[in-house]
């Protein structure tokens, strides 16, 4: 039988993921965009030592003794950010999440997908619409051939870099949920591990081997050892020191803007950074919501400027805050570039500030009568949606609707943001530009590899309030993404029963639709300026 045909024959967990070849657009992205920044280093050390060496430096002109600083100056850098990468790549500085929690967030994804129904079904389980609750269904062992036990394999695989399922034994599986658990590397000897701990691994272990129907061979198979995103070493790509400044210059200059023709201001709250904008006549009991967006990794503000101007132009009629974030925004000199708040300290200091904003009720005023303010419109983009749904987990209370645009929140357990956006081998134009200018940077590795808390930053459908009614939550998903599986998305979003508040672009790419003009663009501002009837 010849290869291919063999391949097809066999289940989807065990077809073997072939890396493809890679492209033109590789090669040109690599000689003209990425090696010229990525060289200036390089270029600064050999010119500095050369010049120190043959003594020349004393007699350059002018010229030369401001390129001979500038060299001496990346040197400088260089050193600097080497130093800070030998920080990040140390230990995980976060510590296990609560045990409870992890072991419901185990089951809940064990739970994900187990009704039997179509890939468009409705997987209603409960009759509060607002807040649906978990699965009712009963997890038994399935048998290794039914569809859902095989599909749960082909994407659980992607955390042992796509193996086939067969392949992986029960060390490797022990090693990533006890990483999973508590962000540390499995003892050799298990009775080491204490008896409270000792035991959720294992109950966990049967979880998987109960939801996947098969029982993992004991042994070990290094060709199947699993990406283990806090410990394994941090892949960093040097930056010049031009590099850093054109992006902090560029920030600058987009605030200075937004705050001069947007009518916004910069303030800060606790180590917080923020921009904001309140029109001068608003009422918080009976005007639009405010508008409050997380964005995501990259640029920052240079970015996201388009779409953060167009909320200013388009919907002057309410508030508008921006959170800033330095450490995704490759902000290198900014004091809080690799130590950014996490869930805990965030949502204590957004509950209080957009209390004191007026913008959402104040729980001291709660027997008092007349109008209160309704709460805000949470909005982000890719990585922020994680703080969109630290929201929805801890201050639920706060959001009256929620815009989700390339959420990568949702399906994370599955593993193909991990293996796609900080795993993969890139092989096209547009993957290298995402692996260098973005994932390999100091601040967004730091974030993704020593800061990442899964259970933070995962959110199921059942903790997003009024989860199914279009006018309170709108998802815009892009079938060619790049950094998540949309298909997959999509799937689990329609099977909860998500139908008019989904918006798929089936040719659409990773935040194309943040572009004014384009189809995902006009459908987002279209529900924003929806009335507010509830």
């Amino acid at each position: 039988m010849p290869r291919g045909d063999h391949q097809t024959s066999l289940p989807a967990s065990e077809r073997l993921q072939l890396n493809p070849h890679r492209q033109l657009s590789y090669y040109l992205v690599l000689l003209f965009c990425v090696f010229p920044i990525w060289s200036i280093p390089i270029v600064s050390w050999a010119f500095v030592l050369y010049e120190l060496k043959g003594g020349g430096l004393w007699v350059l002109s002018w010229h030369g003794k401001a390129l001979f600083t500038y060299a001496l100056a990346e040197v400088l850098f260089s050193i600097y950010h080497y130093t800070l990468y030998k920080f990040v790549d140390g230990p995980c500085p976060i510590p296990p999440g609560n045990l409870e929690e992890l072991k419901l967030a185990f089951k809940r994804i064990a739970q994900t997908g187990l009704a039997d129904l179509p890939e468009d079904g409705y997987d209603e389980e409960t009759l509060n619409l607002s807040r649906p609750g978990s699965p009712a269904e009963t997890i038994e062992r399935l048998s290794p051939t039914d569809p859902r036990a095989i599909d749960f394999q082909n994407q659980f695989r992607n955390w042992f870099g796509g193996v086939p399922w067969s392949q992986i034994r029960r060390k490797e599986m022990l090693t990533w949920i006890y990483w999973s658990l508590f962000y540390a590397q499995l003892p050799d000897d298990l009775n080491k591990i204490p008896t409270g701990q000792l035991k959720v691994l294992l109950d966990c272990l049967d979880l998987i081997e109960k939801r996947t129907g098969t029982v993992f061979p004991e042994g070990s198979n290094p060709k199947a050892y699993p990406k283990l995103l806090t410990i394994d070493p941090v892949r960093v790509w040097w930056r010049p020191l031009a590099y850093y400044l054109v992006v902090s210059f560029s920030d600058l200059v987009i605030k200075e803007w937004l705050i001069r023709f947007g009518g916004m201001r910069l303030d800060t709250r606790h180590g917080l950074d923020y921009l904001i904008r309140v029109p001068p006549t608003w009422d918080a009991s009976k005007d639009p919501t405010p508008i409050v967006f997380a964005y995501g990794l990259g640029l920052g503000l240079f970015q996201y400027s388009t779409i953060i101007y167009s909320f200013l132009t388009q919907l002057p009629d309410r508030p508008l805050f921006v959170l800033l974030q330095p450490h995704i925004s490759q902000q290198i000199f900014h004091p809080r570039f690799l130590a950014p708040k996490h869930r805990k300290d965030t949502m204590i200091i957004m509950r209080q500030l957009l209390i004191d904003l007026g913008w959402v009720p104040n729980p001291a005023d709660a027997q008092k009568d007349g109008p209160k303010p309704r709460g805000i419109t949470m909005s982000s983009h890719s990585n922020g949606s994680y703080v969109h749904a630290w929201f929805l987990k801890d201050a639920p209370d706060l959001v009256a609707r929620s815009l989700f645009i390339d959420p990568v929140t949702f399906c994370g357990w599955e593993g193909d943001l991990c293996l796609k956006f900080l795993y993969n081998r890139a092989t096209t134009g547009l993957q290298l530009i995402m692996n260098y200018f973005v994932s390999t940077e100091m601040g967004i590795a730091n974030l993704l590899t020593r800061q990442f808390d899964w259970t933070a930053n995962t959110l199921f459908f059942e903790e997003i309030p009024h989860s199914r009614n279009p006018a309170r939550n709108k998802f815009i998903v892009a079938n060619d993404d790049v950094v998540l599986c949309a298909p997959r998305i999509k799937k689990y979003l329609l099977s909860h029963g998500v139908r008019k508040g989904l918006y798929y672009n089936s040719e659409g790419q990773h935040g194309l639709a943040l572009i004014p003009g384009t189809e995902g663009f006009n459908e987002l501002m279209a529900w924003l300026k929806e009335p507010e009837h509830y």
